[in-house]
């Protein structure tokens, strides 16, 4: 005789998934979810103008379960890193471009600043979020040394090149990159840290497209005249020579 199927235990209860599992086929699959997830994050914390935002806010205005954070990126601090790496790959690949331009690195100077304040005009939360992943723990781990691999080392090294293209052509005069970057970098960004400042200040609406534009002229203004490179006297413009005096008779001793 064949053997029998066995027969399901039905007493048994059903076997529970552990909390902030979820299962492969309750994967979105008519849109990217591990996008959307990003997007979100991003959107909220653009209108907030800071960093602090909970899964859960993620979720609620994704429309997502908070459950494929744990999905895609294990954790929040992994979603965070993971918004990093997509905006930071943004900026580099503009950065690299800008590099193969023909163009004079003065000029590249000037489309490399407005491209970092436009960045941060579109996404202000970008730097002070790296450093808030550099900062939260020891300076030595995973997610700190990953932002620094895949950014900051980069980045610096790409405005390392500008400045040698400078210093090639007799722009720009010698100049530490590390500083160079962090000076540049934070020149940038204060102003969007700075915006209540600004608006308890001198009032307004705060970073205007007209206000942004200004600022760009302003720092590319105070960074280039920073950089130029001074010609020696020898090879500059020839001092006037002073005035001769005039020839006159001595005078005649009075009597």
């Amino acid at each position: 005789m064949p053997a029998r199927a066995p027969v399901k235990d039905s007493s048994r209860p059903p076997r529970r998934r552990k909390a902030g599992r979820i299962a492969r086929d309750a994967v979105p699959s008519d849109f990217n979810a591990r996008e959307k997830l990003l997007d979100t994050a991003s959107k909220l914390m653009s209108d907030r103008h800071g960093i602090n935002v909970s899964l859960s806010e993620i979720a609620a205005h994704s429309g997502l379960n908070s459950a494929l954070v744990k999905y895609y990126f294990g954790n929040k601090e992994g979603l965070l890193v993971a918004l990093v790496d997509r905006d930071a790959a943004v900026e580099l690949q503009r950065v690299r471009n800008l590099l193969e331009l023909d163009m004079s690195a003065s000029e590249k100077l000037r489309v490399h600043i407005a491209g970092i304040i436009n960045g941060f005009f579109r996404r202000p939360y970008l730097n002070r979020l790296m450093h808030s992943l550099l900062d939260q723990r020891e300076a030595e781990t995973s997610s700190g040394r990953h932002i620094a691999r895949v950014f900051i080392r980069p980045l610096m090294e790409l405005q390392q090149q500008l400045l040698e293209q400078g210093i090639q052509a007799g722009e720009f005069k010698q100049v530490e990159p590390v500083l160079f970057y962090v000076n540049l970098l934070g020149a940038c960004d204060h102003l969007f840290n700075a915006r209540y400042a600004l608006q308890s200040i001198v009032g307004g609406a705060g970073v205007t497209d007209a206000v942004r534009e200004r600022y760009i002229a302003h720092v590319y203004d105070i960074f280039v005249n920073g950089l130029r490179n001074q010609l020696p006297e020898s090879q500059g413009t020839a001092p006037k020579a002073a005035p001769k005096a005039s020839k006159r008779s001595p005078a005649k001793p009075r009597r």
